[in-house]
């Protein structure tokens, strides 16, 4: 690739600090709470090439003038789910998780994409989402609830792509527990479309430009509530208050809008489904042990783990190249103990097993306050 390079040139530091230590592609330390960083080598396939120490590599061999099969490079770096693993494990605080995005997106400047990747955004340019699923039916999970007009609303509600169209029932709970607490809930369904934020992830940057600019004018309340957790950073950088539903429910409880009471049938014990939006370049922290610990929910494994929890293969655009891989690290991401529910905050996690028959003992935030807790609003 005889190019000019600029977004590589920015990690040049970076690339020439590694140490080659691989606890970025195969690191397990107990003590930490590691156990395997890169999904990808784990269940895709053990090569160097594949892992943040890969990306470093081949970026740094692009800027020295070496040549690379620009095809073979691409295979490589769209192979990564861009979970920052490989980031949050380094010792020294390289970004090997941002050196594969800009490797990326300069392939996608440079219209070098594999054929799964230009079918996504073949897809998200004719449907409007990642999934292909038709337009129309992007809405449907409001249909029958009562929305409030956007002149007297207080909060304004965009589910996110996946909550949308793969974890519907996700989407609902949210809406029925913020008008439970009080909230006049719109819905924008003539505008309501995708942030770009898996156009974002796979370095097709001015695709996603294009997405994000639309985002700040769709938004009229006072404050936006979100189930995607990949989508709030992209309604953040447009300059909108922006929160997930975690942090909405922590909000709530703390301030007594919303007043909960177990149900008999409440499980003692639930396990969390960390997901890796916090860990991402530019991610959203993911409030849901808190939001547990505000609902005085036990939660049986150990936050030690969700620092360096392997991605489940939904994010990213692995799953357009490998769909078998991404199904092993959706297996891999079960709990072993089947008689716990598993509570997530992430609809695309939830649906990307689900879509594995992986999800039968799995809940979203809000599924799981309506079917555990009896709900009132404030006095």
């Amino acid at each position: 690739m005889d190019v000019a390079l600029p977004l590589l040139e920015a990690f040049r530091k970076d690339l020439y600090h590694c140490s080659d230590c691989n606890y970025c592609v195969d690191a397990v330390w107990q003590e930490r709470g590691m156990d395997h960083i890169c999904a990808t080598i784990t269940h895709h396939a053990p090569v160097l090439s594949y892992s943040g120490r890969g990306y470093m590599a081949a970026a740094r061999a692009l800027l020295e003038g070496q040549a690379l099969n620009p095809e073979t490079l691409a295979e490589r770096a769209f192979s990564c789910t861009g979970c920052g693993n490989c980031e949050a494990s380094c010792p020294i605080g390289l970004r090997p998780t941002q050196v594969g995005q800009a490797l990326r997106e300069t392939l996608a400047e440079q219209g070098v994409l594999p054929p799964g990747v230009e079918a996504l955004r073949q897809r998200m340019r004719e449907a409007g989402n990642a999934y292909g699923a038709e337009p129309a039916g992007r809405t449907r999970w409001a249909e029958g609830l009562a929305f409030a007009s956007a002149a007297t609303a207080t909060v304004n509600y965009a589910p996110g792509c996946a909550a949308a169209h793969a974890r519907p029932a996700e989407a609902r709970a949210a809406v029925a527990l913020m008008t439970l607490a009080g909230e006049r809930v719109h819905f924008a369904a003539a505008t309501d479309a995708c942030c770009g934020a898996p156009l974002a992830e796979a370095g097709l940057r001015a695709d996603a430009a294009y997405a994000e600019q639309a985002l700040a004018v769709r938004n009229t309340a006072p404050r936006l509530v979100t189930s995607g957790l990949e989508c709030l950073p992209a309604w953040q950088r447009g300059g909108v208050v922006a929160g997930s539903f975690a942090h909405w429910l922590i909000e709530a409880l703390a301030d007594g809008r919303l007043r909960l009471a177990p149900k008999v049938s409440r499980p003692p014990t639930v396990q969390v489904f960390d997901s890796c939006a916090s860990r991402r370049p530019g991610g959203a922290p993911d409030p849901l042990r808190d939001a547990l610990a505000a609902l005085g929910q036990a939660v049986a494994n150990p936050p030690l783990e969700a620092r360096y929890a392997v991605c489940c293969g939904a994010a990213g655009s692995l799953s357009e190249l490998h769909p078998l891989s991404a199904a092993r690290m959706a297996a891999a991401r079960v709990p072993e103990d089947d008689r716990l529910p598993v509570v997530g905050s992430d609809p695309r996690c939830l649906g990307h097993l689900a879509a594995g028959g992986l999800a039968e003992r799995y809940f979203g935030l809000a599924e799981f306050v309506l079917a555990a807790f009896d709900v009132q609003g404030a006095a």
